[in-house]
């Protein structure tokens, strides 16, 4: 019997196979803390199943990296591979240039919103007072005015400003200035008209420019000067005595340089009473109600005394002006307005009052004029003798310019 046919006789019925090494599961490893979690790396990302594809152990990081074999430095190597985790770069989010005037946008939203609430009491209490001034101008005055080219804001007015030498009618207009709101230009051109200057006043005949608001209130007032300029005017503003002290007081004073000594006359100076005097040195001064009403109408040589007047108050006036415009007084325009109102007549209501306050606070400067004349004598009475037709209409023209 051959060796092979022993080997034959003492097979067994079965194989038998040679058991290897049992490997632990990746979960079990981490489910007993052995190694941390390992992710698998997305399908594309595996070495290929020939071998081709490098394995690079990273002892450091829990995931391990796929890819081509790294460069060995021979010519012709495979290009060193960029290292990939397994899971995706996180998006970034790109910003878009709309975000900013839709974000400014939301917050002018939210501030008008704002202002809104807290503003609409003041305005509310305003608005009342303006309408009570607009119900002291009668039908005969507002038939004077001129309408409106369009929204003020864009296309401008010409407004007439009356101050007033009484409390109440009748009375006789120490101060006539014409103020004209350019829009386009960003300016404000005033015009101011001596009171003693000589005119022709309808139903009256030649007197001075002054007598007009004496002889047929503001109405006639209005017509005269109207007639003499040739200016359409827009809107009227008839500051009573008591209005201007009012306002200035309601701002706290205010502060104005004085060019040069002056003096006046203090109360009623009837017969068999003295004037007190009161004189304004050179320099800064700080003006209550009172005395800012005594400087604005302090005339001396009669028409030069005009021609002055009518600076003093051009100045005055733009000094109140930025009072009003200091964020300090802002919150009390209400209180102020009112106060101011109570003593005003006038036909502009309180939105195109808030119209031509946007355009003061956009303006950049503009023309300031005095209509001079020459000193002279009518029917006894020292009067402004008004320049001659051509030299008027060049300071009209300059007046209405853009």
């Amino acid at each position: 019997m051959t060796r092979q046919d022993e080997d034959r006789e003492g097979a067994k019925p079965y194989k038998t196979y040679k058991a290897r090494r049992q490997r632990r599961s990746q979960v079990d490893d981490e489910l007993a803390g052995a190694r941390p979690a390992r992710r698998r790396a997305p399908a594309d990302a595996r070495g290929p199943s020939d071998g081709s594809a490098a394995y690079q152990p990273q002892s450091d990081k829990a995931y391990r990296t796929y890819g081509p074999a790294p460069d060995d430095g021979r010519k012709g190597g495979a290009k060193k591979a960029k290292k990939t985790s397994g899971r995706a770069p996180r998006r970034r989010r790109r910003f878009r240039w709309w975000y900013i005037p839709v974000g400014v946008f939301a917050l002018l939203v939210i501030a008008g919103v704002v202002v809104t609430v807290l503003a609409w009491p003041g305005y509310q209490k305003f608005d009342r007072a303006v309408d009570k001034a607009n119900k002291r101008v009668d039908k005969k005055t507002r038939a004077q005015l001129s309408a409106d080219d369009g929204w003020i804001w864009r296309n401008g007015t010409t407004v007439l400003l009356f101050g007033l030498d009484d409390a109440g009618l009748p009375a006789h207009s120490d101060t006539i200035m014409l103020m004209r709101f350019n829009p386009g230009t960003h300016t404000i051109n005033q015009l101011s008209i001596p009171r003693d200057t000589l005119v022709n006043v309808d139903g009256y005949g030649q007197s001075k420019l002054t007598q007009a608001m004496w002889y047929g209130g503001p109405s006639l007032a209005l017509k005269t000067v109207k007639e003499f300029t040739g200016i359409p005017i827009n809107h009227v503003m008839v500051v009573g005595f008591q209005g201007f002290p009012r306002l200035v007081n309601s701002v706290g004073g205010i502060d104005i340089n004085v060019p040069q000594t002056v003096s006046t006359g203090a109360g009623p100076g009837v017969a068999g009473s003295t004037q007190r005097i009161v004189t304004f040195n050179k320099g800064m001064h700080h003006f209550d109600g009172k005395n800012a009403m005594l400087y604005v109408r302090i005339r001396k040589a009669y028409a030069e005394g005009d021609f002055t007047r009518a600076v003093r108050q051009q100045a005055f006036l733009q000094a109140l002006q930025k009072k009003l415009m200091r964020p300090s007084n802002l919150t009390k325009l209400p209180e102020i307005g009112k106060h101011f109102m109570s003593g005003v007549s006038t036909d502009l209501t309180t939105n195109q009052i808030l119209e031509l306050a946007y355009l003061k606070w956009r303006a950049t400067g503009g023309k300031k004029q005095v209509m001079k004349g020459e000193f002279g004598w009518y029917e006894g009475q020292a009067v402004v003798l008004p320049p001659s037709e051509a030299a008027r209409q060049k300071v009209i023209d300059r007046f209405l310019g853009e």
